[in-house]
């Protein structure tokens, strides 16, 4: 019935000592995938269209397309924004594309010594596919660490996209967390991230796992895919 990609992920997730609730629901996302797997593909063909008009190098957004539009639809109207890993702007532009929204900031780096020419070209690409919206997002060149230490704002939905090392991750789940409104929503990216098939540390799962036990009586896990995992805080 599954692949053998689902159980090396069960695997995956008991080694990082995930707790029953996440498993849960990763276990029920994958028995409804065979009867999503047609809109899902729509989705993502749709906004992958939409990027060949932009300057992208890479796509590692569309494949979420269904699952943000599905869960983002069902909990607002209209809401402020936050993403931690920018890239060249393909979730941002998603979100500006399809939804009514607040505020939109996007915060990166876009800076590393060891990949300068990559860097700056993912900055100017992120700025020239942005330009469609100008007025209504902005930007943030830093660490997400500085963001936050200057940030006075709340926001909706965050979406945590920036360093996949541990200890980063946990700081950034956190500080989000507290900038985050009563029922918003946190999207945590590459939960799988790392060797599926072997040894796997230093990744985020460790830190969201280290959170999710922490914060376990103030939050609801949502969703849990191939991919990403959707908390929603539920007290103040």
């Amino acid at each position: 019935m599954f692949s053998l990609n689902f159980y090396y992920r069960i695997n995956y997730l008991l080694k990082k000592k995930s707790s029953m609730n996440v498993i849960l629901n990763f276990i029920f996302d994958r028995l409804k995938h065979p009867f999503l797997s047609h809109l899902k593909k729509n989705h993502k063909k749709t906004h992958n269209n939409f990027l060949k008009t932009k300057n992208t190098s890479t796509d590692y957004f569309s494949i979420n397309a269904y699952y943000w539009n599905n869960l983002i639809n069902k909990n607002f109207k209209e809401f402020s924004y936050l993403e931690i890993g920018s890239w060249e702007g393909n979730s941002a532009l998603y979100i500006l594309k399809n939804f009514k929204t607040k505020k939109v900031v996007c915060v990166d780096v876009w800076e590393d010594k060891n990949y300068e020419e990559i860097q700056l070209r993912n900055f100017n690409n992120f700025k020239n596919n942005m330009r469609e919206f100008d007025g209504k997002y902005t930007f943030f060149k830093g660490t997400s660490d500085n963001f936050f230490l200057n940030n006075k704002e709340s926001f909706d939905i965050i979406y945590i996209d920036g360093s996949h090392e541990e200890a980063q991750v946990y700081k950034d789940i956190k500080n989000s967390w507290n900038a985050l409104n009563v029922n918003g929503i946190i999207i945590c990216d590459d939960y799988f991230y790392g060797n599926l098939y072997g040894k796997s540390e230093n990744v985020p799962a460790i830190s969201i796992n280290k959170f999710l036990y922490e914060f376990k009586h103030e939050l609801k896990i949502i969703c849990v895919n191939n991919h990403q995992i959707f908390l929603k805080k539920v007290l103040d």
